[in-house]
């Protein structure tokens, strides 16, 4: 069916702001002839985004000969973000602009105790800080995006299931969005980090995350769209299995990939803490040298069998892969010599926004919509 006028000129107008977006000033000339359309098409475009209080001129340009052109940018906290991440002992809140760039950023210890009130009302005054520092006026706040290691219905809304030791409250949802005047959203952690992540690759359109934290989940983006699955689980990878009749997992099977390549595997020999893990690790102690090894091992076999399935670009993330980067050769060249087929081993890429992730991508739900409608 034929897209009438008004079609055409939302349409224009969403690609001419989103170019803009990326970039920190440009003319009427740059955006007509990256994206080519007509001069006065740009125009009414820039004219339209302008009265919406999303652009603005900014300066001129050096003349060839003739008037100089006008410069023009995005205004990119004319709306904003929140994005909350909650794990098992940590909080990260996160404000992000329309090109989902961080305002602000914190992260600290915080637990929630799930049938207590003083918690929730802690969780807010967090989150209320946070609106404080930003310096964002509340109505320019679109929404808040709450990362989760939970399952959750596409309405953000209903929790199905969570990791077992938070235990997190079914009715988490009501309690938290009563608190504030702005729309909230619950998502998976993993598919939130999928999100931002693959939100960094504009070459690449279909992306596996593999989310290696105090859990092991992960999300799958085909066309930069998340398939969740019949049941809300798909890129459920920590329960497959890797080792029939290995050891009892949480979920109640044996052998699944979490047991072998949750950070935990890591942490647990360091009282806890991942990056002295690897502080003593690379200073040269033995015994943690070979837990490295094996766990290397069990990723590579995992990281292969996400391959086979998904044959796309395989992002590892979570808290192993903060610290993946001085490895992920060695991983690469394991995931080779246990397929002969395998020449390039450039689909595995290290992750690249760290702890923020999931919250990022979480606040980016909001944003996404919201650009859709401009």
């Amino acid at each position: 069916m034929a897209k009438n006028n008004m079609e055409v000129k939302k349409m224009n107008r969403n690609t001419i702001f989103r170019y803009i977006l990326k970039r920190d000033i440009v003319s009427k000339l740059d955006i007509s002839e990256a994206l080519r359309l007509s001069v006065p098409t740009v125009a009414q475009g820039l004219q339209d985004l302008q009265e919406k209080g999303l652009v603005t001129e900014e300066g001129t340009f050096d003349s060839t000969g003739g008037r100089k052109a006008k410069g023009y940018s995005c205004i990119r906290n004319a709306k904003a973000a929140l994005g909350v991440d909650i794990t098992e002992n940590h909080i990260n809140i996160v404000m992000i602009d329309l090109a989902e760039q961080n305002i602000i950023s914190i992260r600290k210890k915080f637990r929630i105790i799930y049938d207590n009130v003083m918690s929730y009302q802690a969780l807010k005054n967090e989150i209320e800080e946070v609106i404080g520092k930003s310096g964002i006026d509340r109505d320019r706040i679109l929404g808040m995006g709450i990362s989760l290691p939970a399952i959750i219905d596409r309405t953000g809304k209903v929790i199905y299931a969570s990791y077992e030791r938070m235990n997190i409250d079914p009715d988490f949802y009501d309690i938290v969005s009563r608190q504030f005047s702005f729309p909230v959203i619950l998502t998976n952690d993993a598919n939130s980090g999928g999100r931002a992540e693959a939100g960094l690759l504009e070459e690449v359109d279909d992306v596996i995350y593999f989310s290696l934290s105090q859990t092991v989940g992960g999300a799958v983006l085909i066309n930069r769209q998340l398939f969740y699955g019949q049941n809300q689980r798909g890129g459920e990878f920590g329960h497959m299995t890797l080792v029939v009749d290995g050891p009892p997992c949480y979920c109640g099977r044996r052998g699944c990939v979490d047991i072998y390549c949750s950070s935990a595997i890591l942490s647990n020999e360091t009282e806890g803490n991942l990056e002295l893990f690897f502080k003593r690790m690379e200073e040269g102690e033995e015994k943690l040298k070979k837990i490295w090894n094996t766990y290397l091992d069990n990723l590579a076999i995992a990281v292969h069998n996400l391959y086979m399935v998904f044959d796309s670009d395989i992002i590892i993330g979570g808290y192993v892969g903060m610290h993946m980067g001085k490895y992920l050769d060695d991983l690469k060249e394991r995931v080779k010599k246990m397929d002969t087929h395998i020449n390039n081993t450039n689909f595995i890429r290290e992750s690249k926004l760290k702890y923020e992730a999931p919250a990022i991508g979480a606040a980016s739900i909001f944003i996404e919509e919201y650009r859709k409608q401009i």
